[in-house]
């Protein structure tokens, strides 16, 4: 069966992001109702809102959502005594939350507290209102701690690794356009540039990462300072395909030869410069086409 025109080019499959927070949500629903720990449906929410794509990421946002669960169940706790279920404090209570989550500079973990106060002033309690707002707090946590520990243990995702795959696309796209461009054909531009950009945001991502979790730096600095002569070569790849461009066929052939020369010149020097050289092709396994 053909899937439909707008599903074309996408990737049907779930990611690894959706499966661990299917798992993590999972998890946190058995421990609440096997250890009648309490409110499964908070557990399972701070779960899901605290899987985050890499490691710094997740411990980043259990720190904020921590600190964030903590406030907002204080918070409502307070509004609870004062009158518990009124929509006017709850409205107040939510701009209280959220003002003292900017102040802490808490931006992930603003969810997580306005799901907190949620919990300890809408969900009937059962007790005091004291133990009602530790009992939501701690359903929270719960979730925290299950979608900090599933990302932890299965499959973490590391940026070092990321950089590679996109350095090695990057280096195929790039050998392929340098092939086209000597023959003289529409060279891939586009995916060229599109590349570049997706390998630069994984390199920020990975420097943006704790020092403890990364771990290869001198390998990732190698592949950085590589970033200004890859853009270097998509500008001269572009030179050299403006040259095939009709608008500039007043030019006589002569000249136009002289001028495709010296950008093919520098796009060659460019390419021995960023693109690996045979020992690292045959000892990483990157899949560059031969000159």
């Amino acid at each position: 069966m053909k899937a439909p025109a707008w599903l074309e080019g996408k990737r049907l499959a779930p990611g690894l992001r959706v499966i661990k927070t299917g798992m993590a949500v999972t998890l946190c629903i058995f421990l609440s109702c096997t250890l009648r720990f309490g409110q499964p449906f908070t557990s399972a929410i701070a779960a899901a809102v605290m899987m985050e794509k890499s490691i710094d990421l997740s411990l980043r946002t259990a720190r904020d959502g921590t600190v964030g669960t903590l406030l907002g169940a204080a918070v409502g706790l307070l509004f609870s005594l004062w009158d518990p279920g009124n929509a006017g404090l709850c409205g107040i209570g939510v701009i209280v939350t959220l003002y003292l989550c900017v102040l802490l500079h808490l931006e992930r973990g603003t969810l997580l507290a306005e799901v907190a106060f949620f919990a300890v002033t809408l969900m009937p309690p059962g007790g005091p209102y004291w133990f009602h707002a530790l009992t939501c707090a701690a359903d929270a946590l719960l979730g925290i701690l299950v979608a900090l520990a599933v990302n932890l243990i299965v499959m973490p995702h590391h940026y070092a690794g990321e950089v590679r795959d996109n350095y090695q696309a990057l280096c195929a796209v790039a050998a392929q356009a340098l092939h086209a461009a000597r023959a003289g054909a529409p060279a891939p531009c586009k995916e060229l540039a599109g590349q570049t950009e997706k390998l630069s945001q994984s390199i920020e991502a990975y420097v943006s990462e704790r020092r403890l979790l990364r771990g290869s730096d001198e390998e990732i600095f190698r592949i950085s300072c590589k970033l200004t002569q890859f853009r270097e070569f998509a500008q001269e790849l572009g030179n050299v395909q403006l040259l095939l461009s009709p608008e500039n066929g007043r030019i006589p052939d002569e000249e136009r030869e002289i001028i495709r020369r010296y950008h093919m010149a520098r796009l060659e020097a460019l390419a021995v410069a960023c693109l690996p050289s045979k020992e690292e092709r045959e000892r990483k396994g990157t899949s560059v086409a031969k000159e």
